[in-house]
Order: structure tokens, then C-alpha cells, then sequence
């Protein structure tokens, strides 16, 4: 978006970004993940960065996502040395592989000996509600909105677990990668 002219001025807690039109196309912006922070190494974090001339467009959000800005000056990585490097991919593999068992687990709670795949690829499927396709007016609206949350709940672990397990091994092989790179 930058690179369009439009810097991004702040992102909300749920990952909204806002962006205002700009002709200063001489920033960057990069991301780092700190989950593990408390809140006296999180002062001494940000003081570090700004003293480097980064200015914080989201300090801290629940899984330690913190966004920084900057103009561009020929050092515009976060990461200097090797060692951050690595430590990087090591936390996002981390964090990828706790949400790929935490969706596994929710994936088997919905999970039965007897079931049919279909729930999972078509989200129609998915709706127990005996006769709700039958239904007209409110009855069908009352219906498919009371079943629709547990719809989702039948239909999205299989693939949030995907998603999950792609990042972590998409996230193992940079992390291999920059093991090589930086040590090898």
C-alpha cells in the first residue's frame, strides 16, 4: 500500500489497518513478534526502537504483534543480527504450531466414527436442523440463525487447522533456511 502512496496511521485490536493518502513513498514498515514481553522489558523494547527513529503504529495486541514505521534510511530491518533473525521464525513457528493443535483439538471434539465428510466441504451440510432447507419465512430465518454458530463450529476447524499447520511448516522452513543462512 505504500508503495501506492497510502501509510497506514493505525491498525485496530481486531487487524483493521487505516491508511491515509501520502506522497512520502520513503518509509517502510515492518512487524515483529513479542509475545513473551512484560511490561518493564516492553518500555526498554520501545525505547530501543524509537531511539532508532521507529515510531509505533500498534504497541501491543493479544499475541504480541507490535508495527513500526520509519523513514527509510538504509538500515530499515528490525532484525540486525543473525541470532534475531532466527529467533523470529522460531517464535512464529511457535505461535503456528500452538494454533495448529489448539484447531486438531477442536477439529476432534466435532469429529465422530461415523462421520461423513461432506460437513466439511460444503457448509450446507453442516446444518443438523431436520427439515430447516423446508422452512420458509421466520420459521426458516429463526432456524438458521439459531443453528448457523454451531454450523461454523462444525465446518471451520478442519480448515483453520490447515491454515494453521501450512504457516507452521511455511514458518519451519524459513526458520531452516535462516539456520543455514546465518550459521551453515
Amino acid at each position: 500500500m505504500l508503495s501506492k502512496g497510502w501509510v497506514c496511521t493505525k491498525i485496530n485490536s481486531i487487524g483493521f489497518y487505516t491508511f491515509k493518502n501520502t506522497a512520502d513513498l520513503e518509509q517502510v514498515i515492518r512487524i515483529d513478534y513479542q509475545q513473551d514481553l512484560q511490561r518493564e522489558d516492553r518500555t526498554n523494547y520501545k525505547q530501543l526502537y524509537e531511539d532508532f527513529g521507529w515510531q509505533a503504529l500498534k504497541e501491543k495486541s493479544f499475541d504480541g504483534t507490535y508495527y513500526w514505521l520509519k523513514r527509510k534510511d538504509g538500515n530499515d530491518q528490525l532484525f540486525s543480527d543473525n541470532d534475531s533473525q532466527i529467533a523470529k521464525y522460531k517464535r512464529l513457528m511457535k505461535h503456528s504450531s500452538n494454533w495448529a493443535i489448539l484447531t486438531f483439538i477442536w477439529f476432534m471434539i466435532f469429529y465422530n466414527k461415523n462421520n461423513n465428510f461432506s460437513k466439511y466441504l460444503h457448509i450446507k451440510d453442516a446444518y443438523f436442523t431436520p427439515g430447516l432447507w423446508d422452512k420458509e419465512g421466520y420459521a426458516f430465518l429463526f432456524a438458521f440463525l439459531f443453528e448457523t454458530p454451531f454450523a461454523l463450529m462444525r465446518f471451520i476447524p478442519p480448515w483453520l487447522f490447515l491454515a494453521a499447520f501450512a504457516m507452521y511448516l511455511i514458518m519451519y522452513f524459513r526458520y531452516r533456511k535462516s539456520i543455514q543462512q546465518f550459521i551453515g
